[in-house]
């Protein structure tokens, strides 16, 4: 998958499609906005550098994915503000097949019903 000049993405099986409206370097910024609500999503790449490496550190590759959902004020009901995202570390030279195994790994975990409803209940 490549992120193009729209993506889609599924809310309660309604595709929302976001239209590509910044990119630079290593980001992209997606936007949808209607009368009552906003869609934003963010892809963002980095190296960061290790303070102190170890001599075998080659530092690490920073992937992330930041997606907004606001619901407008109304006169009768306020704002709602909702936000998501997700952050792959992954040093250089690794074995994209086996890091994307590790993520789907963690998708998976992440977007079971329980562990959704325990993180909005509070659950530890």
């Amino acid at each position: 998958m490549s992120f193009g000049a729209t993506f889609t993405l599924t809310f309660n099986s309604v595709n929302k499609v976001l239209n590509r409206i910044s990119q630079n370097q290593y980001s992209s910024e997606y936007l949808l906005r209607s009368a009552t609500e906003e869609y934003r999503m963010k892809v963002r790449h980095s190296s960061e550098v290790i303070k102190n490496p170890n001599p075998l550190t080659r530092g690490i590759d920073r992937h992330n994915v930041e997606i907004t959902h606001v619901i407008f004020a109304t006169s009768t009901a306020p704002e709602i503000f909702r936000q998501a995202y997700a952050v792959y570390r992954i040093m250089p030279g690794d074995d994209p097949t086996n890091a994307g195994y590790f993520l789907d790994g963690c998708n998976a975990m992440f977007a079971t019903n329980t562990v959704e409803s325990d993180m909005l209940n509070w659950v530890n």
